[in-house]
């Protein structure tokens, strides 16, 4: 398997709340970015894969537990790699 695909962004301001933290929920967004840019490194993209293999890449399940907030102008990185085919 390639080693981990490592996704950089940094906080806008519209990804927080009146303080200036982000957003719980946007963290999948980031998370579904890194994954949009990881196929795309491997040469694939979600609309690739529909119309070579009628087929799509799903979220079964998301487990997420929050450590520390991200806060406005944050640099952050998504690693994320290939478990299984």
């Amino acid at each position: 398997m390639p080693e981990a695909h490592v996704f950089r962004l940094r906080v806008y301001y519209e990804d927080t709340d009146a303080g200036g933290v982000v957003y719980y929920a946007n963290y999948l967004k980031y998370i579904e970015r890194a994954r949009t840019e990881a196929l795309s490194e491997i040469g694939f993209s979600n609309l690739k894969i529909k119309e070579k293999f009628g087929a799509g890449i799903i979220v079964k399940s998301c487990k997420i537990d929050y450590k520390k907030s991200a806060v406005l102008e944050d640099s952050l990185m998504v690693s994320s790699c290939i478990k299984s085919f």
